[in-house]
């Protein structure tokens, strides 16, 4: 394999030269997959260090919320969330997929990402480990805004690179999220979509 100035790139042995990060073009634009190689290099334990690290962040906030008796960082209703999660399910079953597990951490972790999406008012990916459980294999996200949770899905399912998320075999388990805010004076929801293996 050859790098940008026609120069050899080293391949050690058990790993591949390709990258592990598939970095969208312009018709993915708010699609990003992460696959992690099958040999860890120092920058996959970085990560991995930086995960373990928000995860337990995470789980003392958690524990501190339930202790006081408000959870507040959570703003997607149950409903909302579970019809992003069927809708998902409902199509992949239609193409003869397995449905996709629920994750209460990739749900916390679409929750809080949907939120910064809302007060900026725009599409934007989050940084696909961070927040992620340390043990994926892969990881997926589609992020998307609308009217209405239906119409954001059927947008997902017309763009060939979001469905591809949605579609992806190797997944098995989703966090969702969809966040009610005013956009421009349009009342405005952001649904997050994080799969994983």
């Amino acid at each position: 394999m050859t790098g940008p100035d026609h120069l050899p790139v080293p391949s050690l042995p058990g790993r591949s030269a390709e990258p592990f990060v598939k970095q969208p073009g312009p018709a993915d634009r708010y699609l990003l997959t992460v696959t992690r190689p099958s040999v860890p290099t120092t920058r996959h334990r970085t990560v991995s260090r930086r995960a373990r690290r928000w995860i337990t962040a995470l789980v003392t906030v958690l524990g501190l919320g339930l202790a006081s008796g408000a959870l507040t960082s959570c703003e997607a209703v149950d409903p909302e969330r579970a019809q992003v999660r069927d809708l998902i399910n409902q199509s992949r079953a239609q193409a003869g997929l397995s449905q996709l597990a629920p994750n209460a951490i990739l749900d916390l972790k679409a929750d809080l990402w949907a939120q910064n999406l809302r007060s900026i008012c725009a599409l934007k990916h989050s940084r696909l480990a961070d927040g992620a459980p340390p043990n994926w294999y892969k990881l997926g996200e589609n992020v998307g805004k609308g009217g209405s949770i239906p119409q954001i899905h059927t947008a997902y399912l017309n763009s060939p690179s979001h469905r591809a998320n949605i579609m992806d075999p190797v997944f098995t388990s989703v966090g969702t999220a969809a966040v009610w805010g005013n956009c421009n004076g349009y009342r405005t929801v952001f649904t997050v979509q994080e799969f994983m293996k």
